[in-house]
Order: structure tokens, then sequence, then C-alpha cells
């Protein structure tokens, strides 16, 4: 009985820290949970390349990544979560500041980075050009969010205050409004969080709608 007690406790343990540590690790990156968690194929191998500290030509990197792993054709999760590894220095440093959990995909992930060190040359625009981003009328919450995120890479050491004013300034969900008005973040990693429940809220609801007018559809056509 003592020992089915301790095993029992064990497994429970076990479960415990799987979650908590699934938990830092959303917390601390900038990749989604879906993301986190998406399994390594097992016949998964990267051959190493060269690494990128932000020097270089950023599209000439990418596209040996790609080739790299093209003939794999691993899970877009795994794209994302092998070509951090392939950074250094200034661009390792790029990623690590990226907003918590804004990026869900290896397009996000890659125009993002193309966007900020073919650019970097340029001038970067001062934090009220955040300001004028605004969610579309028909635009919807995930895409907005995307939008933003990239925007904020071409600002000049824009901080979490700024951040979390002007995304807000440009929300056009009363509930997601109405939740910050009672529970404000005060970082842009919980404001990120947040708006990610109401963007899986947005999914659910538009495939709903796609099932229904599918269904009409088919009663009309019978």
């Amino acid at each position: 009985m003592r020992k089915e007690m301790d095993e029992l406790r064990n497994a429970i343990k076990v479960k415990t820290d799987q979650s908590v540590d699934r938990m830092v690790r959303a917390t601390d990156s900038p990749f989604t949970t879906a993301v986190l968690e998406c399994s390594v194929p097992s016949k998964f191998h990267l051959r190493q390349l060269e690494p990128y500290d932000g020097l270089k030509d950023p599209q000439d990197h990418l596209n040996t990544f790609k080739t790299t792993l093209g003939l794999q054709q691993p899970p877009d999760e795994i794209l994302c979560r092998s070509f951090p590894t392939t950074l250094k220095g200034a661009a390792r440093e790029w990623f690590t500041k990226l907003p918590t959990s804004s990026i869900d995909n290896f397009e996000q992930l890659s125009s993002a980075f193309l966007l900020h060190f073919i650019w970097g040359q340029f001038p970067k625009r001062p934090a009220d050009h955040l300001l004028t981003i605004k969610r579309g009328e028909k635009e919807t919450l995930r895409s907005y969010v995307k939008h933003f995120t990239r925007e904020t890479l071409e600002v000049d050491e824009v901080d979490d205050k700024v951040q979390l004013t002007t995304f807000k300034a440009g929300l056009r969900s009363r509930d997601l409004v109405a939740s910050l008005v009672k529970n404000p973040p005060k970082m842009m990693a919980e404001m990120l969080i947040k708006a990610q429940k109401y963007i899986n809220a947005e999914d659910t609801l538009a495939a709903i709608k796609d099932v229904e007018r599918l269904g009409d559809k088919g009663r009309r056509d019978d």
C-alpha cells in the first residue's frame, strides 16, 4: 500500500513538473504553446550551419536554412524551433526580445527576421508610429496581433508601457477591451497571452459559422 502511494505521489509530481515546465517555456518564449509542444520527429537532424550574426545577407541565410531542411520536410513548428539555433550575437539577441508567445508559424518568424535585418540599416521609426496601427473593420484579432508585432520591430527602443497603450488604442474588440479595463496587464507579454484566448475564441466562432454556412448551402442544394 505504501509503495502504491509513493508511486502515485511520484506520478502526480512528474505531471505537475511537466505542467509547470510548459507554463514557464510558454511564458518566456517568443513561440506559442502549439510550437513549443510539437514533438520532434525521431529522424529529424539539423545539419550545422554557419551562425548568422546580423551582419550578412539575411535572405541568403534564410534560403540556406530552408534548403538544408527541405528534404526532411519537417513540420512548420520544428522549423520555428530549429531556426534560432542558427543565430548568434545580435541576431540571437533580436530573437530573445521578440514578444512572448507572438510567433506561431515559420512564415511569421521568417518575415519578422527579414524585416528586422534587411531594414535594420534604415533609421528606426519613433514610438508614436504605433499609434497609427488600427485593427481593420473586418480584420481578425490574430491578424492585428501579427501586424502590430511586425510594426513594433521597426520602432526604436519601444518599452512595454508604450506597447500596451498603443496596442489597446488600436483594438476594436469590446469584450477584450472590457477585460483589459477590469484586469489591466502590466507587461506586453501578459497582453499577448490574454489576446491569444480571444484569438482562439474568434477562430472557434469562425469555424462554427463556416460549418453552418456549408450546412445551409447543402440544404438549399437539396
